[in-house]
């Protein structure tokens, strides 16, 4: 399952001008193996490995997963993305977003929530994705979880 964004939320309100995709946790109804990512940043709070942890919220040593920082929320000339493998074929119903919880937006909100986004699919060791969802204009969720149905 791939999370895919083209345009990222507002950023946080000590780095006003970076744009990133921040999630606290990723979670699918089912066995979830291993996270890659395209632009992901790694250090002692963050990281891919994070996404998968059962942390539900942004604590000190696990913040959850970070992109690296843009000049723009407009990412679609390069989109930037996060596959989850589940091992096998499985039914995905659903995916849940948990956004960052330890710092706030500037202007307030959730930091880093993506804006426009899509969730893909591929059967396992397939290279041809099949779009589940597309989600376009997703307002700030303001620290909620948000669940997505897929098709």
């Amino acid at each position: 399952m791939r999370l895919q964004a083209t345009k990222l939320g507002t950023p946080p309100v000590d780095e006003t001008t970076k744009y990133r995709l921040q999630l606290a946790e990723l979670t699918v109804p089912t066995a979830a193996t291993t996270v890659t990512a395209n632009y992901t940043l790694e250090n002692g709070d963050w990281g891919k490995t994070r996404l998968l942890d059962g942390t539900l919220t942004s604590v000190a040593g696990s913040r959850g997963f970070t992109s690296i920082d843009f000049p723009s929320a407009d990412v679609s000339g390069s989109p930037l993305w996060i596959e989850v493998d589940l091992g096998a074929d499985r039914a995905i119903g659903s995916v849940t977003l948990h956004p960052r919880t330890d710092t706030g937006a500037a202007g307030g909100g959730t930091a880093g929530f993506p804006v426009d986004f899509t969730f893909q699919t591929r059967t396992d060791g397939g290279t041809t994705y099949t779009t589940a969802r597309t989600v376009t204009g997703e307002p700030n969720p303001n620290g909620a979880a948000q669940t997505y149905t897929l098709t």
